[in-house]
């Protein structure tokens, strides 16, 4: 990385795209149980990051990493070719901290696109990494949350999140008020009111740009807590049920018993180390 200008960290989900309701089939190739459309959506994808790359780089940002987010092909999803070639593209799993690989104190900005709602939320295939919930000090985060967190220790906020109109929401209310894009409304966990992809990439390159500006002005703080963190996660339901996957993580290191079962306690100083545990989970019940 390059230790003068302006550098933006987009973290690049998938289930908050414009246009995408269904999980089984858009999410995953045909590979790993999904369909021909999500080569639509990975298309999609790049776009809509070009299109944040694009009004981040108007209001002055000069550096751009690119994490792949989404695990529904292993974190490999964004069309390298079709990148903005000055962007730093992250991708493929295992990667340390997941979402968050490569995130430092050079960083001055933190994006994500195409994010999706909390688990147990009406959102559109709304969930949370491998959890049914996940807090830290008693306040409930969602991925978007999560990832600020980990960049909020290292003193970079989260200044952009797009996707749908409950992801925004509550986005905004975990974080303060921070640019959002509304790609859609929910109607169900699978379905929505769209907007077309060509109307979003103008409204993300606006947003970015805001955002940018917003930043270099002062306007947005690191999220932030008191150590140590208590950071308490519960598995979901259906990982619960499979004891390999409830027995493996017991046995990570630092980990306690969450009083519940599937429930777990994770107490340390370092939002790092939560990142670190964060891929420790997910590569228990991933298994590539």
């Amino acid at each position: 990385m390059q230790r003068t200008g302006f550098s933006v960290y987009i973290i690049a989900d998938m289930e908050g795209l414009s246009g995408v309701v269904r999980n089984q089939t858009e999410m995953r190739p045909v590979a790993r149980g999904g369909s021909e459309e999500h080569e639509r959506f990975r298309e999609i994808l790049t776009r809509e990051v070009n299109a944040v790359i694009a009004g981040a780089r108007a209001a002055g940002a000069t550096q751009f990493i690119v994490n792949d987010g989404h695990g529904g092909t292993l974190f490999r999803n964004i069309l390298p070719e079709q990148l903005d070639p000055d962007a730093i593209l992250i991708r493929g799993y295992p990667k340390p901290i997941v979402m968050s690989t490569g995130m430092n104190p050079m960083v001055d900005a933190l994006m994500i696109v195409g994010a999706h709602a909390n688990a147990g939320t009406a959102g559109v295939i709304a969930h949370s990494f491998a959890f049914d919930s996940f807090t830290v000090n008693g306040t409930v985060l969602n991925e978007t949350g999560i990832a600020a967190f980990i960049g909020g220790e290292m003193g970079v906020p989260m200044v952009l999140a797009s996707g749908d109109d409950v992801l925004t929401a509550e986005t905004q209310a975990m974080l303060g008020p921070l640019e959002v894009v509304t790609v859609k409304r929910v109607v169900s966990r699978a379905a929505a009111i769209t907007i077309p992809p060509a109307r979003v990439y103008p409204m993300l390159r606006d947003a970015a740009a805001r955002a940018v500006r917003r930043t270099r002005a002062g306007e947005f703080k690191p999220l932030t807590f008191q150590k140590p963190y208590r950071v308490r996660f519960c598995l979901r339901a259906s990982f619960t049920r499979d004891d390999w996957v409830r027995t493996t993580v017991s046995r990570l290191s630092g980990v306690q018993d969450g009083g519940a079962p599937g429930c777990f306690l994770y107490v340390t100083d370092s939002a790092e180390a939560v990142g670190n545990l964060l891929n420790e989970v997910e590569w228990t019940v991933l298994k590539p």
